[in-house]
């Protein structure tokens, strides 16, 4: 008997650790799990704060009630837990519906922002969305282009006698032509919406004339090499982003550039004023008894010598996964009196139209594919139209951009012209760099 009440007292207080072992692990996990609703709480209470701000920022006022994952987060400890564990927590959360921005929601609107930040530039119209307030962008930049051209001048004694004769001088002349332009471009963003720029660019321009007269001179041309460098055309802008882009809507962004003379005026360079002569040697005259000149450049100019007004508006509609973009801009320049031997000269004013779309590879890297046209005005002397001056400027373009760092870009592009009036090849090379002043 004694043996059996031996065994009844020594039985529980064997199983005693055993259950204290399992009343402990259970306790551990149930910590456990309420650590990971209370940090699944705390990113709601903060994902229900940004919100907050953006409501605010859309309509400008503030909410006036505080969402219930931020009511939670400032309860103390112990009535979270109390909180958490009864089964009413299981609940999903009703959010307050203030806290949901006018529009699409918002990581949709953060993507097509992203997206068309990332699309890359193809020419100095399409740049994506404008400079965040306070932050200023440095652009470096590299362009060069190519042109080569062959035109057919007419210096005639008069009028056609018959349609297959002309009384005078055919000349034709090939220029080839080599164009490097240096920049630094400075973005600063003035508000959320509008965004000041200046750009300097330094020019070297190289140009190689070959001149042959078809009725004098036949066994031989005259070749003329001429070049200039130096300070171009200084610009200035304003752009402003007219809406977010909510409901469908693309972004448009309305600017205005200004370009300023500081360039080498183009009536100010050197020439030289060939006589052209018969195969004798003699002078060749006009109807009225004057020599004929050819006049080149010994000099070329880095700027048109001319103010420029360029108001423009450019839509950017991003979809998936391609952002579609285009410009309209109208460029006024304006007239102005040279000298009294050339007179009041008004160059022609261009329309401009360009488009495309771009396309993001992943996350650092996009490519984009555009075409652009121009038409420029026929320029004028003292009234008089200037044959020759009217043009047509038609261009694919294609360019390339890598995220570098979390800064800065490199973006490439690529130009063919599609007329006879554009430049043959171009490439730009840009890298801006965004610096956060505060």
């Amino acid at each position: 008997m004694l043996g059996m009440l031996l065994c009844f007292q020594v039985a529980p207080a064997a199983a005693q650790p055993d259950e204290l072992a399992e009343l402990r692990r259970l306790l551990t996990e149930q910590q456990r799990v309420l650590e990971q609703q209370r940090q699944q709480m705390e990113e709601q209470g903060r994902q229900m704060k940004e919100l907050e701000q953006r409501l605010e920022r859309f309509t400008g006022k503030e909410t006036e009630k505080k969402p219930a994952a931020m009511v939670e987060k400032e309860q103390p400890p112990a009535e979270q837990k109390q909180k958490v564990a009864a089964p009413q927590a299981e609940k999903p959360e009703k959010r307050s519906p203030q806290a949901e921005p006018v529009g699409k929601p918002p990581t949709e609107d953060k993507r097509q922002v992203e997206a068309v930040k990332a699309i890359a530039s193809i020419n100095d119209d399409v740049r994506g969305v404008l400079t965040p307030r306070g932050n200023l962008v440095l652009e470096p930049s590299l362009k060069y282009a190519y042109t080569s051209n062959n035109r057919v001048f007419l210096e005639g004694f008069g009028p056609l006698i018959v349609p297959s004769l002309f009384l005078g001088l055919i000349d034709i002349r090939e220029v080839d032509r080599d164009l490097w332009i240096a920049s630094l471009s400075a973005r600063y963003g003035i508000t959320s919406r509008l965004q000041f720029e200046v750009k300097l660019p330094y020019v070297w321009r190289k140009d190689k004339i070959r001149s042959q007269p078809l009725l004098q001179n036949l066994f031989g041309d005259e070749v003329f090499n001429a070049d200039g460098s130096g300070l171009g055309d200084v610009e200035f802008a304003f752009d402003y982003q007219l809406n977010r882009g909510l409901n469908g809507w693309p972004f448009f962004i309305g600017g205005v550039r200004v370009s300023a003379p500081t360039g080498t005026d183009p009536f100010d360079v050197q020439t030289v004023d060939i006589v052209v002569r018969d195969n004798d040697g003699n002078p060749v005259e006009d109807d009225n008894g004057n020599p004929i000149i050819q006049r080149f450049p010994t000099e070329l100019a880095t700027g048109s010598g001319f103010w420029g007004i360029q108001p423009n508006l450019t839509f950017l509609y991003p979809t998936d996964p391609a952002v579609f973009f285009g410009t309209l801009s109208y460029s006024w320049n304006i007239e102005r009196d040279v000298n009294n031997d050339v007179g009041k000269i008004d160059p022609g004013d261009t329309i401009g139209l360009s488009g495309g779309m771009g396309f993001g590879i992943n996350e650092r890297s996009s490519f984009s594919l555009g075409f652009s046209y121009k038409h420029v005005g026929k320029t004028t002397q003292n009234g008089a139209n200037l044959s020759g001056s009217e043009l047509d400027i038609g261009e694919f373009s294609v360019g390339y951009a890598f995220r570098l760092n979390r800064k800065s870009n490199l973006n490439l592009s690529v130009g063919i012209g599609a007329t006879e009036d554009a430049q043959d090849f171009q490439m730009t090379m840009r890298v801006p760099t965004t610096f956060a002043l505060f």
